[in-house]
């Protein structure tokens, strides 16, 4: 028995594999060893450990797996919980590669709390644009699209309608914003919670928002690989998913189309995972 997770820093999708159509599949909150002082306490979760325990190995593909540092938390993590088996942790834009492209090749894209991209090919990541965390990227996902949010409701520069709509759902404070910003673990995921605002309203403002955003990550993350034009580009991720129409409009400014949209990756990791005996 084996089991694989895809966590962003907002959700884990688990699934314990005990044989041919044989999933139990579990759902916690994100681990994100870049931004989480504290690691998902599993105590709280008795049929999940009890897997933990019978497993043999276990895959990890998580946000903010970029060094050392990051997997080795992911390791003491689960040896910490008395799991002694295989254990192989990357990073999720290798679990949306292998879910999008299998052995095939593409450019794969995430769209979720966070925002990452590569060119993918026969297993292998072949170019990267680096990737510098929340504070600095995260172009087009739900992070960057929660900042644009708050700016703008706080500074006052979002229309009327919107403004009311927003402070009927969100009764947040400066005060609070800062705090939960600058002063706790968990900041990225806390902005990103403001991303779901756009799905409660229509109009120009939105438009040009999720435009702002979606044609900020295409410049950076998809235009640089030299081959983009040649490439299917497929993304992951929910931002990506709900917003399909903006997103799609936006890369057709561009020249480009999206080619497939996964909204959750871990059916797909299943079968290449089965599919290569991993």
């Amino acid at each position: 028995m084996f089991i694989i997770i895809e966590s962003g820093s907002t959700k884990a999708d688990w699934v314990a594999i005990s044989g041919k159509d044989q999933y139990t599949f579990f759902t916690t909150d994100g681990i994100n060893p870049a931004t989480q002082v504290e690691l998902l306490d599993l105590a709280n979760y008795g049929e999940l450990m009890q897997h933990i325990n019978d497993a043999e190995s276990i895959y990890f593909y998580g946000a903010g797996i970029n060094d050392a540092v990051s997997t080795q938390r992911i390791t003491d993590w689960f040896r910490g919980y008395g799991f002694s088996g295989k254990l192989f942790v990357a990073e999720d834009l290798i679990a949306a590669a292998r879910a999008c492209f299998g052995d095939n090749t593409g450019i794969v894209c995430i769209l979720g709390t966070g925002s990452n991209s590569c060119v993918y090919s026969q297993g292998k990541v072949l170019e990267c644009v680096p990737t510098l965390g929340y504070i600095f990227n995260d172009e087009g996902g739900g992070t960057q699209i929660g900042k644009e949010v708050l700016k703008a409701y706080f500074c006052k520069t979002m229309p009327e309608n919107e403004c009311n709509v927003f402070e009927a759902n969100y009764p947040v404070t400066k005060e609070e914003v800062v705090e939960k910003v600058y002063r706790s673990s968990g900041a990225n995921k806390y902005v990103a919670s403001f991303a779901p605002f756009l799905m409660m309203i229509e109009g120009e403002w939105k438009e040009k928002l999720l435009d702002k955003v979606f044609r900020d990550f295409i410049e950076l993350r998809i235009l640089r690989y030299k081959d983009h034009k040649n490439l299917p580009i497929k993304f992951v991720g929910s931002i990506a998913f709900y917003h399909r129409m903006y997103l799609e409009k936006a890369m057709a400014s561009y020249g480009l189309r999206v080619d497939e949209i996964v909204q959750k990756p871990i059916q797909k990791l299943i079968e290449y995972h089965l599919n290569h005996k991993l």
